[in-house]
């Protein structure tokens, strides 16, 4: 199993990530993701699989979920992901008619100096975020990306994101990016660093600054100012995600993918941002 994950750069860098975060642990058939400190994060709280389920799975799946990440009240959903094999649809309705939410995400990977020219926003103005002013913008734009903005445990999820990346960076694992119009943030992403591996993490332009050249700004100058001599740089982003064409413009390339089921309760949201 171990082998599988270390061939998808998505997954490999999700666990990286996430050991730095919260705790990851191993055994024969799974690799078992929790944060205590935040049971309500969907996807810091899951089973990542050997492969994609069948239907035949899910009781056995539910069970192995409850004994090995939790059970209610603390932890009220069931989230497992896999590395997808092939490029063919992903046929999970057997999931999905027992609530499960589906999706799948393509892992976009550029080798080191491979980003192509583009054309770029000049009135964007990119900085690393430095106070916590930033911060709270960066909430403000994050909670806007939430299927449900003012529920309380969309909130709590975003301040714990906060908390996380914010002690990412004091570890000195990598640094958060804004892109400012006029002294407003727009933008931002984070890039965090594993060996020669850099990888991207949520995303993301304010809405009302949408198709103006701010991502590609933005990702353009964190790569020359940032990257280093990296050797691979990567993204993981959902395959319905409008920008995904705009990422292979700029030269990455689809390199694996990662399928997912996600059982929720219909009061509480399933986390967009990754």
């Amino acid at each position: 199993m171990q082998r599988k994950i270390e061939q998808n750069p998505g997954l490999a860098t999700d666990l990286l990530l996430h050991a730095e975060m919260g705790t990851v642990s191993h055994d024969d058939r799974y690799i078992v993701m929790r944060t205590p400190e935040a049971p309500e994060y969907f996807f810091g709280n899951r089973l990542v699989l050997q492969r994609r389920p069948s239907q035949e799975d899910r009781a056995q799946l539910e069970s192995d979920f409850a004994a090995l990440v939790g059970v209610p009240p603390a932890i009220v959903h069931r989230s497992f992901a896999w590395p997808e094999d092939g490029t063919d649809e992903i046929g999970l309705d057997a999931f999905v008619a027992h609530g499960y939410a589906a999706s799948v995400s393509s892992v976009l990977v550029s080798q080191r100096d491979a980003l192509r020219p583009t054309a770029t926003n000049n009135a964007v103005h990119v900085r690393l975020f430095d106070s916590d002013r930033d911060w709270a913008d960066w909430v403000r734009i994050s909670l806007s990306e939430m299927p449900d903005p003012t529920c309380e445990v969309s909130r709590r999820c975003i301040d714990y994101q906060r908390s996380a990346y914010r002690r990412l960076i004091d570890k000195q694992v990598g640094n958060w990016w804004g892109a400012f119009i006029d002294g407003e943030l727009v933008g931002s992403l984070g890039l965090f660093f594993f060996g020669h591996i850099g990888r991207f993490q949520s995303i993301v332009t304010r809405e009302d600054h949408r198709n103006k050249g701010v991502c590609r700004t933005l990702l353009t100058e964190v790569v020359k100012r940032a990257a280093g001599m990296r050797d691979r740089l990567v993204i993981v982003a959902d395959e319905s995600y409008h920008a995904l064409r705009m990422y292979e413009a700029l030269g990455f390339a689809r390199q694996a993918r990662i399928g997912s089921v996600c059982y929720a309760p219909a009061t509480s949201p399933v986390d967009s941002v990754a």
